[in-house]
């Protein structure tokens, strides 16, 4: 669904079944032992390092070389290929353009087999948006309309991880709200992109993101956006509120590295809120408008 659809009292009502049913300890469409591949969402659930992920790939890829047919096998890929790339060390001087590249194109073949699929479109507009960012988002503005498109498409979905450490919607929602903090808003970003940036707009899928599960991510990325606002507006009070929900989301324990890491971004934030605006999670991004006028 669109994120302008603010008065659709559909989108309302299916968020307060979200909401409730996370409450009660079942999400929509959550995994169970019926679900296929079972082995494989047990094996991602349980996976907390980069070694565990890249042996999640390997198996995942021994099953494709006997149903390279099989759909979900290419989204399982994907988002095993995510989670190495969050976990990444740096300064290893791995290829991380071709490893999204080579993200996309798995996600791609899932597409072939099952055209618009949301949980695919999701895994798609991701190894996109990673590519834009590991590049720098300046010099990849010509995927951003292409990175909206599939994660308004994956707002469709309703799935939920073993854990609930990947959901959709929810997860379609927090994606789109780093992607309008981090694609300017600029009338010449439109004319070469064909969409563009919007903070309010941040925010309100943000809020969704949080309003549908509460965690470390979801709760580090509202207050990035809220103190984003607050560094170009001036908005004091949106700083109290920024800092209040980077407060929430370090009072939560980090279970595994991905959240130790987000846990200190967030102090570093809060050291130097002037990082906001340009912050991803792989590396700080440069929005400096006189590179894009040259």
């Amino acid at each position: 669904m669109a994120p302008e659809g603010q008065g659709e009292p559909h989108m309302w009502i299916a968020l307060a079944a979200w909401v409730t049913s996370a409450a009660a300890g079942t999400l929509p469409g959550q995994v169970d032992a019926s679900s296929p591949h079972f082995e494989l969402e047990q094996a991602y659930t349980e996976a907390e390092d980069y070694a565990a992920f890249q042996r999640l790939e390997q198996r995942i890829d021994a099953l494709l070389a006997e149903a390279a047919e099989d759909a979900d096998l290419y989204w399982m890929k994907s988002r095993a290929m995510f989670e190495q790339g969050e976990l990444v060390d740096r300064s290893a001087g791995i290829d991380m353009v071709a490893h999204y590249q080579a993200m996309a194109k798995s996600s791609e073949k899932g597409l072939e087999l099952r055209p618009g699929d949301p949980h695919l479109r999701f895994a798609h507009g991701i190894a996109l948006a990673r590519l834009g960012t590991t590049k720098g988002v300046l010099s990849s503005l010509f995927l951003a309309r292409d990175v909206e498109a599939d994660w308004l498409a994956a707002t469709e979905g309703s799935y939920a991880s073993l854990g609930g450490e990947e959901a959709l919607p929810t997860d379609a929602y927090h994606a789109l709200g780093v992607f309008y903090r981090l694609v300017p808003d600029w009338w010449i970003v439109q004319v070469i992109a064909g969409t563009r940036g919007s903070l309010d707009k941040s925010l309100e899928m943000h809020e969704k993101a949080v309003a549908g599960r509460v965690s470390i991510d979801s709760l580090k990325e509202l207050g990035v956006t809220e103190l984003c606002i607050a560094e170009s507006r001036g908005d004091d009070a949106m700083r109290a509120r920024a800092m209040a929900t980077f407060d929430r989301a370090l009072a939560m324990p980090a279970h595994g590295a991905k959240h130790q890491i987000d846990h200190q971004h967030i102090r570093g934030m809060k050291v130097d809120p002037s990082m906001a605006c340009e912050y991803s999670r792989d590396g700080q991004q440069d929005l400096d408008r006189k590179r894009l006028d040259k």
